[in-house]
């Protein structure tokens, strides 16, 4: 699965538009200059994310763009579907009727299984979570047993089957 620029650029978008949450609206050319993006192409995410409801225009001298909600209320799971739609990893997953093969294809069963890791991975991550620390602590673990592991939380345990255990 490859994303898009649009979404990369715009996740880039709002997590500056989050870091700025309290601190009032930001011009697009001050993102377009901090990310290295081009401003008119980030004039064309921005039009399409103030329209879906996210983000908000503020008219005048100090005016600029800013989050509609606080940063904690907004998942990467729904900046996600504003940029790429639903997840979709095989077409087979979201319309199994599209495959003669669903019903006893053994592939069918990882693609569901991912599908539902990146869906809950980012339903579970706000812009919050992402500007607030280390990004390690999104992911899963990459050493030892994963067949029952959860991610780590911030504060450094790995959860299991309902145990948790501290991590260096």
């Amino acid at each position: 699965m490859k994303l898009s620029k649009r979404t990369r650029y715009g996740f880039r978008l709002m997590v500056e538009l989050a870091k700025s949450f309290e601190k009032g609206p930001v011009s697009i050319k001050e993102i377009a200059a901090r990310q290295n993006i081009s401003d008119k192409y980030l004039e064309q995410i921005i039009m399409h994310l103030k329209t879906v409801g996210p983000v908000t225009a503020v008219r005048g001298p100090k005016g600029g763009y800013m989050l509609s909600l606080p940063p904690s209320q907004i998942t990467l799971k729904s900046l996600f579907d504003i940029f790429e739609g639903p997840c979709g990893i095989v077409e087979c997953v979201q319309n199994p009727s599209e495959c003669k093969r669903a019903d006893a294809c053994l592939s069918r069963k990882l693609w569901v299984t991912l599908e539902e890791k990146i869906s809950e991975t980012l339903s579970s991550t706000t812009l919050e979570d992402l500007i607030a620390g280390d990004p390690a602590d999104l992911i899963p673990l990459k050493s030892g047993p994963c067949k029952n592991a959860k991610f780590i939380n911030r504060s450094r345990k790995r959860v299991t089957g309902g145990e948790s255990e501290t991590l260096p």
